[in-house]
């Protein structure tokens, strides 16, 4: 194998184990795993061709009946079997809703999947059964939905096998559906071999340039550029930065940059996206900080908020947010302000100005005073009383204002 094509499954869903069969990666899960009686779950197959060569697969269900003899089904799907043609190389999303019957019961109930494929030629593997990955940070424990695997790689293994068992948990009545559910099955493309060749010229243009590029994203031509695009940005989605955030919000984006100058792979993550996303609308790459303001400013906010996240654990020493609360915070800041909507103040704060008054001291402009800076922070979070007057905002006012006070006592 000449080339390791990247993992586009780890930037859906974390899937250090999976499964293989014929040469496709396959990495399912139910959502949601419990349901009542009468509800529908979707089961979801990741399908990620690990050779470069067409595969015919087919998925058959093996699903639960209410007696051992002549039993009725309990759980219901669409099709008897299912039958994806997979491209070279291509990676894609299935999408099965399962439903229960009227001869369901309560109980946990297995799901076997009976898969089998068909290549249509000589194929060659492009894909490693297994890899260690090359991220590593000790403040980003979660990758997905980042756009950094498929640069950088996270460890995985696949287990080479035909059958796949899952179990789907019955528990309660459901009230009666408006509607008949629809039980068709539907299969999105998500990455097509195409996208190879532009990332790889994104990648040797990155590494070609590294020095230059480094050289160019010094801190403080890096701060005035992000300060500059930070504060318009917000105020186009609705939110114009008093000035002690506009401080806060340049320090968090340029503290963001040189944690992943830092690391050669962390470059990649930080960088390769951009280049490929300049290649694929033909924009200049000559100014990297320009491609930094105008091409990559939604992925670098995507890595602050998750950065920050981990910074917030690092000062308090617990994460007060749950994996999918983060996740849906991350999504929700960068796509908004890329998108020019309206963001709600408090994901302002949560968590880029709390980590923002953490990492105060760790970038600091000629002439500037540290401590007038977060003064001016605890400032303008003050004009923001009736946000944080929210009940479900008390935790996070606590947080912050412990934060700021420890910094500025520092």
């Amino acid at each position: 194998m000449e080339v390791d094509y990247p993992d586009i499954i780890s930037e859906y869903l974390v899937a250090t184990e999976r499964y293989e069969s014929d040469g496709v990666q396959i990495a399912p899960y139910l959502e949601p795993a419990k349901v009542a009686m009468g509800e529908t779950a979707n089961l979801v197959l990741f399908l990620q061709n690990a050779v470069d060569a067409p595969v015919e697969l087919t998925i058959e269900p093996v699903l639960p009946q209410s007696g051992r003899l002549r039993g009725s089904p309990m759980l219901a799907v669409g099709e008897p079997k299912w039958q994806v043609a997979l491209e070279p190389a291509q990676v894609g999303v299935l999408f099965v809703p399962i439903t229960t019957t009227p001869q369901a019961k309560e109980g946990q109930h297995p799901i076997h999947l009976n898969i089998s494929g068909k290549m249509k030629a000589h194929a060659t593997r492009i894909r490693y059964g297994e890899s260690k990955g090359r991220f590593r940070s000790n403040l980003i424990d979660d990758v997905v939905g980042l756009n950094l695997v498929r640069v950088v790689g996270v460890p995985y293994k696949a287990v080479t096998t035909r059958k796949i068992s899952m179990s789907l948990t019955v528990q309660g009545e459901a009230a009666p559906p408006d509607q008949t559910p629809d039980l068709a099955t539907r299969f999105d493309v998500l990455w097509n071999r195409e996208e190879i060749d532009r990332q790889y010229e994104a990648l040797q243009e990155v590494s070609q340039r590294r020095a230059i590029i480094i050289d160019q994203l010094q801190t403080e031509p890096l701060y005035v550029g992000l300060f500059g695009e930070g504060h318009k940005r917000f105020a186009d989605a609705g939110l114009p930065l008093r000035v002690g955030e506009a401080v806060a919000l340049g320090k968090i984006l340029t503290y963001t940059v040189r944690h992943f100058l830092a690391n050669s792979d962390l470059q990649d993550g930080l960088l390769v996206p951009m280049w490929d996303l300049a290649k694929k609308y033909e924009i200049p790459t000559g100014d990297p900080l320009w491609v930094l303001r105008n091409v990559g400013f939604q992925h670098l906010l995507r890595l602050s908020v998750a950065l920050s996240f981990g910074l917030v654990h690092k000062a308090l020493g617990r994460q007060p947010w749950t994996l999918e609360e983060r996740r849906a915070v991350i999504s929700l800041v960068a796509d908004t302000v890329e998108a020019a909507e309206l963001l709600p103040p408090e994901f302002l704060y949560i968590p880029l100005m709390m980590a923002a008054a953490y990492i105060s001291d760790q970038i600091i402009l000629d002439g500037e005073d540290s401590k007038h800076s977060l003064r001016l922070l605890q400032k303008a979070k003050s004009a923001r009383a009736d946000v944080f007057g929210e009940p479900d905002l008390d935790e996070a006012n606590l947080i912050f204002d412990r934060l700021l006070n420890a910094a500025l006592q520092a």
